[in-house]
């Protein structure tokens, strides 16, 4: 009778002193070394375009849909979107008190996704291309999501959605700034025009200065 067992031919090879050292676990044991990981955004798609066709530059979109690239909003809170090759659809919810991040997938079986919160997906079609190819201006998707944990390339994703939310308060605060200082700054110079001609003379005055408004100082040259 032949044995023909890897396990006896492993073992044949290794001497008496070595495999006492495995039984008693004094080999050294290999250092598992840490993977380096880098993050990369999202490609912005050129001119909103989803589906480029054949004639679209190389390295922009593929010649197809590259989920991870493409941002999506939910249509219920507006939350961010996108796809993911182990957690499928991912949903960032933002960030809680602690700091931690909240996100929701519809990774799994969709059995144990029946509780799940019925979300709907919507990405916007900017290019008319896709219009006309899809014959829609946005495109829906209904799907069921649960909380649960992301991968590490979605954690850092969150962190980056975080951060373009941030920046983009930032402008719009910006912007309602100058447009309120743009306003301001017409209804002065209407306020000035009427003083002049009413023969009211113009002082001027500082930006902590406060000075009542056109019907105040008439009265005063009534008045006086």
């Amino acid at each position: 009778m032949i044995r023909n067992s890897s396990t006896q031919n492993r073992a044949a090879l290794k001497s008496p002193t070595q495999l006492l050292r495995d039984r008693l676990g004094l080999s050294p044991k290999k250092k598992l070394e840490e993977k380096v990981r880098v993050f990369t955004a999202p490609a912005p798609m050129i001119g909103g375009c989803v589906l480029p066709g054949p004639s679209a530059a190389p390295g922009a979109m593929g010649t197809g849909i590259v989920g991870r690239d493409v941002r999506a909003r939910t249509q219920a809170g507006g939350r961010a979107a996108w796809w993911c090759k182990f957690d499928r659809l991912v949903v960032f919810d933002g960030v809680d008190a602690e700091g931690k991040v909240c996100t929701r997938s519809s990774k799994g079986l969709s059995i144990a996704r029946r509780r799940g919160d019925a979300e709907t997906v919507v990405i916007a079609l900017e290019c008319g291309h896709c219009r006309d190819m899809l014959r829609r201006e946005e495109w829906k998707y209904d799907v069921r999501v649960c909380k649960r944990g992301v991968c590490w390339d979605c954690r850092e994703r969150c962190a980056w959605e975080a951060e373009q939310e941030r920046v983009r308060n930032g402008a719009s605060e910006d912007g309602r700034e100058r447009a309120d200082s743009v306003v301001q700054d017409a209804a002065l110079g209407q306020e000035v025009d009427l003083c002049v001609k009413a023969g009211i003379e113009v002082v001027e005055r500082g930006t902590i200065e406060v000075v009542g408004g056109i019907e105040e100082r008439l009265d005063a040259v009534v008045e006086a």
